[in-house]
C-alpha cells in the first residue's frame, strides 16, 4: 500500500496525526452516545408518566424539537466511523512503510568479500567493489 494514496478527506496525513485522529474518533463516538442517551431519556421518561400517556401531540413535538440534534448526532457518528477507518489505514500504511524500509537497511554490515565495515545504504563495497545486498 503506498501512504500517499491513502488521504483523510483529500489531506495527507503524517503518522502521529494519523494516530491523533484514532484516537479523537474513538472518543467521538463514545461522545456521540451519550448525547444519544441524553437525548432519548425525556422520551423514555415520557412513556413511564402516566401524565403524558396517550398525548400523541407531546410525543411529535418532542420529536421535532429533537431533529436538530438527532441529524447533528448521525453526522458527528457518520465522521466520526469515517475518521476511524481512514486514519487507521493511514497509520498502518505508515508502518508497512517504515518497516520495508528499516529491512533495507539491516542489510549487511561487513562486506562479504574483504570485511570492510560498510557505512550507510552503500550498494558496493568502497575497498573492493563487491556489491553489497
Amino acid at each position: 500500500m503506498n501512504r500517499n494514496e491513502t488521504t483523510w478527506f483529500g489531506l495527507r496525513l503524517t503518522q502521529r496525526q494519523a494516530t491523533n485522529l484514532f484516537v479523537l474518533s474513538i472518543v467521538g463516538i463514545f461522545i456521540t452516545f451519550f448525547i444519544v442517551i441524553q437525548m432519548l431519556m425525556p422520551l423514555l421518561l415520557m412513556f413511564t408518566s402516566p401524565y403524558y400517556y396517550g398525548n400523541l401531540s407531546y410525543f411529535l413535538q418532542s420529536l421535532i424539537m429533537m431533529l436538530p440534534y438527532s441529524i447533528a448526532f448521525f453526522i458527528g457518528l457518520i465522521l466520526s466511523i469515517y475518521t476511524l477507518i481512514k486514519s487507521r489505514k493511514i497509520a498502518k500504511s505508515y508502518s508497512e512503510f517504515i518497516s520495508s524500509n528499516s529491512s533495507i537497511s539491516k542489510g549487511t554490515m561487513f562486506c562479504p568479500n574483504c570485511g570492510n565495515k560498510r557505512s550507510g545504504e552503500e550498494k558496493y563495497c568502497k575497498q573492493c567493489g563487491q556489491e553489497l545486498r
